[in-house]
């Protein structure tokens, strides 16, 4: 189990550190058209990554509670409402884009506009949280 863990946490640190190097340097470096190639192949991955992070945070939720019956740590509760609920807020932005763009003919004038204002606030969350669940698979690992 510990190596699922590390290889989960893994994955989700280097696709949120590619995504977040991706957010910084594509106006460097992008022409100006509405084609994103590195982040149409990015996007696969990011999906793969929100799923996982998605299962994580709901069994997180779920096993939010502590052995004795009493009442739970406030910052452990924080920390697990904030992973639960913004997955699903970023799932849901996430996907509602993601599948928008895989449609050739959304990709004309208003659609371009709304992608580059809803993309680097979904992005943003997305490299966050997945830094945060990352963390929670690793120290996972190391417990078991």
């Amino acid at each position: 189990m510990a190596l699922l863990y590390r290889g989960l946490s893994a994955y989700l640190v280097v696709v949120g550190f590619l995504a977040w190097a991706l957010l910084i340097a594509t106006p460097l470096y992008h022409d100006g058209s509405p084609e994103y190639p590195h982040w149409q192949i990015l996007n696969y991955f990011m999906a793969a990554a929100v799923l996982i992070m998605l299962i994580k945070g709901f069994l997180m939720r779920r096993g939010h509670r502590r052995q004795d019956g009493g009442c739970p740590d406030m910052l452990e509760h924080l920390r697990v409402s904030v992973a639960f609920y913004g997955t699903i807020v970023l799932s849901m932005l996430f996907y509602w884009e993601w599948f928008w763009t895989l449609n050739p003919e959304s990709e004309t004038g208003d659609a371009v506009t709304s992608h580059l204002i809803y993309f680097p606030i979904v992005d943003a969350l997305f490299v966050v949280l997945c830094l945060l669940i990352g963390r929670r698979f690793w120290q996972e690992s190391s417990r078991t």
